[in-house]
């Protein structure tokens, strides 16, 4: 299916996991919006995206500033229209980070405003707009540090809070009547990025998941093919098709959602809620 009615808007989009999903959806024919702090990049991603250049807005800003990402947004919908398509991308990570104990909360605290505050202020900015229009998407890059047990970092505490933000998102816009608006969490992976360089020299042999993988999966999301499986957490690994061939199951068994779990009264494990 072409992109060609989307707007997209790609935060972190100068490199890596954010690069690829920008070339990925300019290719399938929509118009991108990329968004970091570093123009020089951007300017790169835009090159690559070839004879598509004209397809391509870039604009620098820094995704924790209200007034900043507004203009970006106000800009795209002069340029290209309004945006369609959000993909919260843009993340830190301290490498070897400290205990929580031994680190220093200000550090600690920048990588929640980035990973947390961020996203919140990109959603906030398209919202009202795909509300009205009654259509848009918003992907959200995850990670399973954020899904299993893994000791407390800020990086893993603030992809746990997407994961979340995703369903509750979803929610949100269902009891508010606002049903063409969809929003998705995605676990892209490993990855072998800058972020993550300093892991491939201590581990050689791991086996890396391509950056273009996330761009295939953004792209699907958005050609509105998997609308059904709204507020969930889905991995670059899984099968959507099969997943929309038992969309019941998913949903009765509360599939690809964060859950609790506990024995019930008769002894079977279930939800907490049930």
């Amino acid at each position: 299916m072409t992109l060609s009615d989307h707007v997209a808007l790609v935060t972190g989009a100068g490199r890596g996991i954010g690069r690829a999903i920008a070339l990925a959806l300019v290719r399938d024919g929509a118009r991108v919006v990329l968004l970091a702090r570093t123009p020089e990049e951007l300017a790169r991603t835009a090159e690559l995206a070839g004879e598509h250049r004209d397809r391509v807005l870039v604009a620098p800003a820094d995704i924790t500033d209200e007034g900043a990402v507004a203009r970006v947004v106000e800009e795209a919908a002069g340029h290209f229209g309004p945006v369609t398509l959000l993909v919260n991308n843009a993340a830190v990570y301290t490498l070897d980070e400290p205990p929580l104990w031994e680190a220093g909360l200000d550090a600690w605290w920048h990588t929640i405003e980035v990973n947390v505050r961020g996203c919140l202020v990109c959603a906030r900015a398209v919202l009202p707009g795909m509300i009205a229009a009654g259509r848009g998407r918003i992907v959200t890059v995850g990670s399973d540090l954020g899904a299993l047990p893994y000791p407390l970092t800020a990086y893993q505490f603030s992809k746990a809070a997407r994961i979340r933000l995703t369903e509750a998102l979803a929610l949100s816009l269902d009891e508010a009547g606002a049903t063409g608006v969809r929003t998705f969490a995605i676990n892209p992976g490993s990855v072998r990025t800058r972020m993550t360089e300093p892991f491939a020299a201590r581990f050689p042999d791991h086996d890396w998941t391509p950056a273009e993988e996330s761009g295939r999966l953004v792209a699907a999301l958005a050609t509105g093919r998997y609308d059904a499986l709204h507020g969930r957490y889905l991995s670059v690994h899984d099968d959507l098709d099969r997943l929309l061939d038992r969309i019941d199951e998913v949903r009765e068994s509360e599939l690809y959602v964060e859950r609790m779990r506990v024995y019930g009264a008769d002894g079977a494990v279930t939800s907490r809620w049930e």
